[in-house]
């Protein structure tokens, strides 16, 4: 969700990636992949219980409808989801990101740019070229380039790490 306070702030640089990130990832839709809830209850170890029950209202058309709390509120998504949760999610956390890495001690900014690992262990069967569209991975590419110029309030050394597996592969 758009916050006046945070999209004031942003340059034309960041308000063209946000547009290009949500005209790639435009109608994703999560499925039957792995919702932000569940994440939470499979990194629980299947004990936090609750989580099942949250996980029946999770968002699961529009990624662009979950509030910055929520994505706040779960750090672990990209270590548990599955490919169609990853590629539901990326857009929003990677908005998120570019909206509030100078003002927010989270770490879900640097976590976004973490799991954006070519390895990454979700895209071990599919393969991460396999998981996205070209526009899509032409979007990741332009978020990781926009965080190695942040360095300070981004991970830069691994967003360059990251961008730099992912244009080998892209060769």
């Amino acid at each position: 969700m758009d916050h006046p306070v945070n999209r004031a702030h942003l340059n034309i640089r960041e308000s063209a990636l946000i547009r290009r990130i949500r005209e790639a990832f435009a109608g994703v839709k999560l499925g039957k992949g792995i919702s932000l809830s569940m994440t939470e209850y499979y990194d629980s170890y299947q004990c936090a219980t609750e989580y099942l029950e949250r996980a029946k209202h999770d968002e699961r058309q529009d990624w662009q409808r979950i509030p910055d709390a929520t994505l706040e509120e779960f750090m672990g998504t990209f270590s548990f989801t599955d490919v169609e949760g990853f590629r539901f999610y990326l857009p929003a956390y990677m908005i998120w990101t570019i909206r509030n890495h100078r003002t927010s001690n989270s770490v879900i900014g640097d976590y976004t740019i973490y799991a954006l690992d070519v390895n990454h262990h979700v895209f071990a069967k599919v393969g991460f070229l396999n998981a996205f569209t070209a526009a899509q991975i032409a979007a990741i590419v332009d978020f990781l380039d926009y965080c190695i110029g942040h360095r300070g309030t981004c991970d830069a050394l691994v967003a360059r790490r990251n961008l730099e597996k992912l244009r080998r592969l892209l060769v």
